[in-house]
């Protein structure tokens, strides 16, 4: 049975599967960069004696995705030579960017002529396995090569769509890392992009994926470059096809089961609201602003998510509003111009002053002193991998590096707990489980005590924003409902007040930044 996109009953979450040619599908980098070296060599042999040649981390980084002249020019940069970009009608020759690219084309055609083209077989066999099952598909590239690379490989019959190089410059598609020519296959396909994979193995290409706001950018590690693919925005990595299982429940259930409208390029929604009204952002810190990690103190944000905090924070009120102790997430981020409400909003500090803190602490924190030491002896004695995070008004146990059969023995040592020390409550998250104090007292309530305490309840022109992954969030959600605006990043498995979507911490900045330019134009 097919479902509306087309694919086998089994893959009913996506929509379409898109990848990139060259590293991906067939073995032509070897041929690109046997291309690239013998042009660089034949340029500096001619006009720049003093330069070495190309090296494999140059490609990678300048090259490697790119379509033609602007690698030309990002390599010739890295070398400090300047040339004029010239024209793409120029002759092959040495004194424009757009001529050099041309003797590189010219090299690469007789190095494929003579040499054919490789395949990877691993990526044909799951690709044909895909196709079998109905699944569109398309080819993109930055090469003008492509339609040629297919059809000398004598794969082209298994692509619904191709988008590379001559399509590109036919319709003024930007190259990697925009997204043009993924989302232009995805819309070729009528596909959508929350429900569609990317494979890719450039940085660039993994960059288009995420910017492209797709459903899952796959990062196919064939050079040894598996972290560098992660760090610029692969969900995951693959060394070898054989590896990836579409049926995968944990890829379905994270990737491709988000509640709320995802934001992609072509949800222009949010932003006519936001250029309507301007946002009090209030964000979560774990899971928003820096990916979940094994261990929380291992939650570092990246110097590019602290510089986009910082440009956000002259533009609008900035809040983070988090589960963590409000020292620990302050010397995180360390930005001086963002409120920082900690433990649930307990405690509140932030610019010019800006202090309260929950009036029933005194109360609080000798009771948590005491469940704290009865848990740990009780943790150590039950459990193994479990790590205790104590807190100024909670106590929270990680359980992500415990063995499975933990999960439960904490949960009942929790409820027992709090059956002897009535007045504390249970609150859940991914792979932790918190004991707190049993007050009316929340994210959502901390978000108002700001609203209010900075004067922006009841104004007609701005907007508050909460952006959050989990279930603790939701306090944050539900009291925007109605009011202001409500983003799940991933999910947490459970019914969300959020009306919006983002999947992961790299979208999330990607979503900053294009908010950022909506009010540069203003």
């Amino acid at each position: 049975m097919k479902n509306s996109s087309g694919s086998d009953g089994d893959y009913k979450h996506i929509d379409a599967l898109i990848f990139d040619l060259d590293g991906v599908i067939t073995q032509t980098r070897k041929t690109h960069k046997k291309a690239w070296k013998a042009m660089f060599d034949r340029f500096f042999e001619k006009q720049h004696q003093d330069q070495s040649s190309m090296t494999e981390e140059d490609y990678q980084v300048y090259i490697d995705g790119k379509p033609r002249y602007q690698g030309v020019q990002s390599f010739l940069q890295s070398r400090k030579i300047e040339l004029p970009f010239g024209t793409p009608s120029d002759e092959p020759g040495f004194d424009t960017v757009c001529a050099l690219g041309n003797i590189k084309n010219g090299v690469f055609n007789e190095i494929l002529e003579k040499e054919g083209v490789e395949i990877y077989e691993d990526a044909l066999q799951k690709l044909r396995e895909w196709r079998n099952k109905g699944i569109k598909t398309a080819i993109v590239s930055s090469s003008k090569n492509c339609k040629k690379i297919i059809e000398v490989a004598g794969i082209d019959d298994l692509f619904d769509s191709r988008v590379d190089g001559l399509v590109s410059e036919e319709i003024g598609l930007n190259g990697k890392p925009d997204p043009d020519i993924f989302t232009e296959a995805a819309r070729r396909l009528d596909a959508r992009a929350e429900n569609s994979v990317v494979f890719e193995d450039a940085t660039s290409g993994v960059k288009a994926g995420q910017r492209g706001y797709f459903g899952l950018v796959v990062g196919v590690n064939r050079f040894n470059n598996k972290e560098a693919l992660l760090e610029n925005g692969a969900d995951i990595t693959i060394d070898n096809f054989d590896e990836m299982d579409l049926h995968n429940e944990e890829i379905m259930e994270e990737y491709f089961s988000r509640q709320g409208k995802p934001i992609f390029p072509d949800n222009s929604e949010i932003f006519t609201l936001l250029s309507q009204k301007k946002p009090a952002i209030f964000l979560d810190y774990d899971g928003t602003l820096s990916p979940i990690v094994p261990k929380p103190e291992d939650a570092v944000i990246s110097e590019e998510m602290k510089q986009t905090l910082r440009k956000l924070a002259q533009t609008f009120t900035v809040a983070v509003v988090t589960g963590r102790d409000k020292e620990d997430v302050e010397n995180l981020v360390g930005l001086d111009e963002l409120v920082y409400a900690g433990s649930h909003g307990y405690i509140i500090t932030g610019p010019d002053g800006l202090h309260m803190e929950h009036p029933d602490s005194e109360k609080i924190i000798p009771r948590l002193d005491k469940i704290e030491e009865e848990l740990k002896e009780l943790l150590k004695e039950k459990t193994e991998g479990t790590q205790l995070d104590r807190k100024r008004y909670a106590i929270g146990i990680h359980y992500r590096n415990a063995r499975p059969e933990d999960e439960e023995v904490v949960l009942k040592i929790v409820d027992d707990i709090l059956k002897k020390y009535p007045g504390h409550k249970k609150g859940e998250g991914k792979k932790i489980v918190e004991i707190k104090p049993d007050i009316d007292w929340h994210k959502g309530k901390a978000v108002n005590w700001i609203m209010d305490a900075l004067e922006l309840t009841g104004r007609d022109d701005i907007i508050p924003m909460f952006i959050g992954d989990d279930i603790t969030d939701e306090d944050g959600f539900e009291v925007l409902k109605d009011k202001g605006i409500g983003i799940l990043v991933g999910g947490h498995g459970q019914k969300t007040h959020a009306q919006y979507a983002l999947k992961n911490v790299y979208q999330v900045r990607e979503f900053f930044n294009r908010l950022l330019k909506l009010y540069e134009k203003k």
